[in-house]
């Protein structure tokens, strides 16, 4: 069934509500005070029922001290029904109600000439004409105008096909990608609880549905949905509708809340849009002023911070409480003093990031999402985050769900993991860098054989797609990554070293092997950086084993040899798993207490003894070979 959400509006007293009525049969003034001083002070609501689908009325106060309720009203709207009087013409709360709904996007109306019994028929043409030239001037001059009354049915009927019409060619002008229902009433109905109001901005609500209030952040859970009197399983984009809530207080329903899908509309305090002035010259906006924004049913005072650069259309609101809005929302922008209209913004960035005015990274990023091509966002933001995206960021920006994301961007796109995503481009500018910082380390120190791991860490390129690098470097055979430690495959710091440099590194190593289990500590060896190096190359090649004195903080490194020879001699002093202390096994091996515990402790780890307790046994001297091999 289609449906068109139509405001109606107009100036004061120029009959709207009494239009509604004769439309719908509905008298939308409620409130006492309203019937009181016939005039409307909240929206009410009506719906005509056609055979091709159903309008629902939106009433809008026409007094300029309820333009909030009126843009509330419009917020929701794909239509608008404009109410003039015949008699009086266009009055001032006219014009401003087609500028905000023009600049709501509101393209589509009608123009319905009231009181036509009061108005002599000789005046009507003058009249009618002062009317057309007045809209002349309007987004709406092309609108269908159809003189009536409400109190004779004169065009009653004309007007009823005029609406009906309206279902074969409106658009929707508002529309998020999840549910969004902005509460404009929340009331307690007897026997039923918590009842909340709205025009459906998001995708279609079911009575299935769990959904989240925001700002407050409470989950709730859906005992029935209403729309036009009538129970209903689900609800859809653009419906005037009510939910029973399970789960919430009417009283906790604060101004602005909304009704929404979870992990949508979190609370937001920035918000990045674009601007769009009523009257540049006369109404220039200024940087850092304060001005209150009207959207959805929410009414709130935002600092404005113009972008400087070359478009100053664009600009941060920075809200003084929390609000929930969406990506492509439309807010009014108007003067806290005189309260005048200044124009809309449109909503790029609901959960926006402080940032500075000259921010020229986040500009880029703002122009491409009015652009609305995704894959221009997605390149912008990849630009602004050092090589990568969130693809949350992304799909909330380009007003996708996170599951139709991948399908839309080009091929030049690439997953890094299940949150970022990065460009080709970039991928192979980071491989670059990487690659040539760790040739760099290489040529600066030849003798060792890996660079640690903050060598590549480059502050230009963002930390996932670092890792994404190195996995790929890694997979294509060029990098070799243990720990902390990085390395070209190519790199092999043996084929570099000098005779001079054999010589010296033959050194070292008969000394390792002559001085057995004596304590040669790291410290004692590293007499200079040539020296420190070869030993370190002597430790890679598995020719000399460091071992952690964790009692003394004391390296000590013995010959693989000598380790061996160790493993041995144990066996031999304790066969078939004769079980020794420490103290014995000291004594086994002539050394000292501060070699023996970390000797042990290294055969523990490679499984060549078992240690139960305070004593040990030797298992196996083959996984002596087989690690100092490896």
């Amino acid at each position: 069934m289609k449906t068109c959400c139509t405001v109606v509006i107009g100036h004061v007293d120029h009959g709207k509500t009494s239009l509604v009525r004769a439309l719908t049969g509905t008298d939308t003034d409620r409130l006492p005070e309203e019937k009181a001083r016939g005039l409307s002070i909240t929206n009410g609501f009506a719906y005509c029922t056609y055979d091709s689908g159903i309008i629902d009325l939106v009433d809008a106060p026409g007094h300029k001290d309820f333009i909030q309720a009126m843009i509330s009203g419009a917020s929701g709207a794909q239509a608008a029904l404009i109410v003039i009087s015949l008699v009086d013409g266009v009055g001032e709360q006219t014009l401003e109600h087609l500028r905000i709904a023009a600049l709501l996007g509101i393209s589509q109306a009608i123009i319905a000439v009231t009181k036509a019994d009061t108005c002599p028929s000789n005046d009507r043409p003058k009249q009618v004409a002062k009317i057309k030239a007045t809209l002349s001037q309007t987004p709406y001059a092309e609108a269908p105008l159809i003189v009536c009354s409400a109190q004779s049915g004169e065009g009653i009927e004309v007007l009823n096909r005029a609406l009906e019409n309206l279902l074969q060619r409106f658009c929707l002008n508002v529309s998020s990608p999840h549910s969004f229902l902005p509460i404009d009433r929340s009331f307690n109905l007897t026997g039923k609880g918590t009842v909340v109001t709205g025009t459906l901005l998001g995708q279609a609500i079911t009575s299935d549905d769990r959904l989240v209030l925001q700002p407050l952040g409470r989950e709730v859970s859906i005992r029935s949905l209403q729309s036009r009197g009538s129970t209903r399983d689900h609800v859809q984009l653009g419906e005037r509708m009510a939910a029973n809530l399970r789960g919430i207080n009417p009283n906790d329903i604060s101004r602005g809340s909304v009704l929404c899908t979870q992990g949508f509309g979190a609370p937001t305090q920035n918000v990045d849009v674009h601007l769009e002035t009523l009257t540049k010259q006369t109404l220039r906006l200024k940087h850092m002023q304060d001005v209150r924004v009207l959207f959805g049913a929410s009414s709130a005072v935002a600092q404005l911070r113009l972008f400087k650069g070359g478009n100053q259309d664009f600009a941060q609101l920075r809200f003084s409480k929390p609000v929930v809005c969406f990506a492509g929302q439309v807010g009014i922008l108007r003067c806290l003093s005189p309260s005048e209209t200044i124009g809309k913004a449109a909503f790029l960035d609901p959960q926006a990031i402080p940032t500075g005015s000259g921010d020229r990274e986040r500009l880029n990023v703002l122009e491409a999402v009015q652009k609305g091509d995704p894959n221009v966002i997605t390149d912008a933001l990849i630009k602004q985050g050092n090589g990568v995206a969130k693809a949350q960021n992304i799909a909330k920006l380009a007003r996708l769900r996170l599951d139709d994301l991948l399908t839309t961007l080009s091929s030049n796109f690439q997953n890094l993991n299940d949150d970022y995503l990065s460009s080709q481009d970039q991928i192979e500018s980071a491989k670059e860098a990487v690659l040539q910082a760790i040739t760099q380390y290489h040529d600066a120190h030849p003798l060792r054989s890996s660079a640690p791991r903050k060598v590549i860490d480059l502050r230009s390129f963002a930390q996932p797609l670092l890792y994404y690098v190195e996995d790929q470097l890694v997979a294509d055979g060029i990098l070799l990554k243990q720990a902390n430690k990085v390395a070209l495959v190519a790199h092999n710091p043996i084929s570099l070293i000098s005779d001079a440099q054999r010589s010296v590194l033959d050194e070292i190593e008969t000394a390792y092997q002559c001085a057995e289990l004596n304590d040669q500590t790291l410290q004692n060896t590293q007499k200079n950086e040539e020296t420190a190096e070869l030993t370190q190359l002597l430790i890679e090649a598995k020719r000399l084993m460091p071992l952690h004195n964790v009692a003394l903080n004391k390296i000590l490194i013995f010959h693989i040899d000598t380790i061996t020879d160790a493993a041995e001699t144990l066996n031999a002093a304790f066969p078939e798993a004769q079980t020794f202390t420490t103290s014995q096994a000291r004594v086994a091996l002539g050394t000292s207490r501060k070699i023996v515990v970390p000797l042990l402790e290294h055969f523990d780890a490679l499984g060549v003894t078992l240690r139960n307790k305070e004593t040990r046994h030797v298992v196996s001297l083959k996984t002596v070979s087989q690690n100092h091999s490896a």
